[in-house]
């Protein structure tokens, strides 16, 4: 903006330095350039800003549950939860390298990262797809401050980079349709294939990819170059995944969970035997498309009514203008409905999932699904300032060299707007690094070393040889004091998968160790005392021994 405006100011007249400033803020043309350079630079503007407000109120330290896993396998190099994350992992263990904050901190620093790439790149894709700069403007300010969005970039997740990734692959993808550029489809192939370790989310938007491409790629070099970045990426994919396999240190989830449980998912140690057992288990594909329209249908209706009131009205307009005008209204000449329906396969597979899936975790499959809404409500903004500058051209309400200012002030005003809309949260977040939703929600505490001052106090009272099992959300926050913070690596820790009684693959465990070492539970289990003696050493911890 401040090279906007010393644009501006170096005229003579100010009425002239407007046109000046405003024509600058005119649609591009197609080109072999597609993006100038005042572009790239008010998005890197816009990444560096949201990085800002995302750091300033991330998550200080170590968390509970899927987050606490992910802190501690990034800086462990093991694998993951189904559906697998070696993508994620290793790109998290780059981010443990930074030289400030614990470890936590910097893997939570990567979900700031990636949604601040996302949001950048929002307003790169609205200009290609022909929209005015105040449009893209709109559009990435409030994506970055939607709370569906925001409320995933401050905690070490998978979501944030899927978003990234999502907007890598769609703004590759329309750099090569605007230049012809085989490398930009190896780009979007790479990042696909990178993106199958990341989150699923992205990987169901290939089908958009492959779409556009049968409806406009017409070179072999195209679908060439589209086809090396794939298979290099999922080269790198299942790379990761081995490297994470034959490291298995003692924090991998197959020696907290899967080993110690795997009669209760149904396997035996036969089945768990080798890298291909443990891929199949891991990335568990085929039942994928199951989980559609799997929740009640008053809980779809719910979650509809949810989202839809999670916009202001003149958003929701805009979005659904947007996703019509790609189809209906050309642009500089030329017909964009391949891009629709490259945004309306993407959105549907993506949020028809998290509308309609049986998991309490719905929200998070929005994050992706956010990147496509935005773009679509910096369309329809472009598509307003269009049929304003028409109008006033139409009906000569002012001089037409003058139009294109009295338009992009509405798309200023529109900008201000979003701003407007997102002020309670943005003022909280200058002012005291929070925002209403982490409050409500109460996403991290207050005090920012809990989650390890009660792992300390836990593993305290235990030997440095113990087996001490715990729920999931309290596993890795355990695995990460004992292990990264404390370094006795020799406490094996496991989750208690099936309350209130263990599988007979824990049970087997539990016999094959109970005389050699200490064995506790942080979760109390009535049935363990049909089979063992039990001895409650303090308020949150059980010793079983034999009776």
């Amino acid at each position: 903006m401040s090279i906007l405006l010393e644009i501006a100011f170096t005229k003579d007249n100010f009425c002239d330095s407007a046109i000046v400033l405003m024509k600058s803020l005119k649609p591009h043309n197609t080109s072999l350039f597609p993006l100038s350079r005042l572009d790239v630079l008010i998005a890197i503007l816009i990444g560096i800003l949201s990085l800002v407000l995302y750091v300033r109120t991330l998550a200080p330290s170590l968390l509970y549950g899927d987050i606490a896993e992910f802190q501690t396998l990034s800086y462990t190099l093991g694998m993951t939860h189904a559906s697998g994350y070696p993508t994620q992992i290793i790109f998290g263990k780059l981010f443990t390298f930074l030289p400030f904050g614990d470890i936590a901190y910097r893997v939570n620093l990567m979900s700031a990262f990636f949604g601040a790439l996302a949001a950048a790149n929002v307003y790169l894709i609205v200009r290609l797809l022909g929209g005015w700069r105040t449009a893209g403007l709109v559009a990435s300010i409030a994506l970055a401050a939607s709370v569906f969005f925001w409320r995933r970039t401050i905690i070490a997740e998978s979501y944030a980079p899927a978003a990234g990734m999502l907007t890598v692959v769609w703004l590759s993808v329309l750099l090569w349709r605007h230049t012809d550029k085989w490398g930009w489809l190896f780009l979007a192939g790479l990042a696909g294939g990178l993106s199958l370790g990341i989150h699923s989310t992205v990987i169901m938007t290939g089908v958009s990819v492959l779409v556009y491409m049968l409806l406009t790629a017409r070179k072999r070099s195209a679908w060439m170059g589209a086809a090396a970045g794939v298979v290099l990426g999922l080269a790198l994919t299942f790379t990761f995944f081995l490297y994470l396999d034959y490291n298995d240190p003692p924090s991998s989830i197959y020696n907290t969970t899967y080993r110690t449980n795997l009669s209760e998912r149904g396997l035996t140690p036969e089945e768990f035997d080798s890298p291909t057992d443990r891929l199949m288990a891991i990335f568990p594909a085929g039942s994928f498309w199951t989980y559609y329209f799997s929740a009640p249908a008053d809980e779809i209706q719910r979650r509809l009514g949810e989202y839809v009131n999670s916009f202001p009205g003149w958003q929701i307009a805009g979005i659904l203008l947007g996703a019509l005008a790609l189809f209906s209204f050309p642009k500089n000449g030329q017909r964009r409905w391949r891009e629709g329906l490259y945004a309306l396969i993407a959105f549907a597979l993506v949020w028809v999932f998290a509308v309609s899936v049986e998991f309490s975790v719905y929200q998070e499959f929005y994050v992706p699904a956010a990147v496509i809404v935005h773009v679509w409500l910096g369309v329809g903004v472009s598509a307003l300032l269009d049929g304003a500058g028409w109008s006033l051209k139409r009906w000569q309400v002012v001089p037409s060299e003058r139009s294109g200012v009295f338009v992009n002030l509405l798309g200023l005003a529109l900008v201000s707007l979003t701003i407007w809309n997102a002020r309670t949260d943005l003022r909280l977040a200058v002012r005291e690094g929070t925002t209403t939703f982490i409050q409500a929600e109460k996403i991290y505490p207050r005090d920012p070393g809990r989650a390890t001052k009660e792992g300390h106090r836990i593993l305290g009272q235990v030997e440095d040889d113990a087996i001490l099992f715990a729920n999931w959300d309290r596993l890795y926050s355990y695995v990460y004091t004992a292990h990264i913070l404390e370094g006795r690596t020799g406490i094996a820790l496991h989750e208690v998968l099936t309350p209130p009684r263990p599988g007979t693959t824990t049970m087997a465990y539990i016999d094959a160790n109970l005389d050699t070492r200490p064995v506790y539970f942080t979760v109390w289990l009535p049935e363990l005392e049909e089979y063992y003696r039990v001895e409650q050493t303090s308020d949150l911890l059980w010793r079983i021994r034999r009776k």
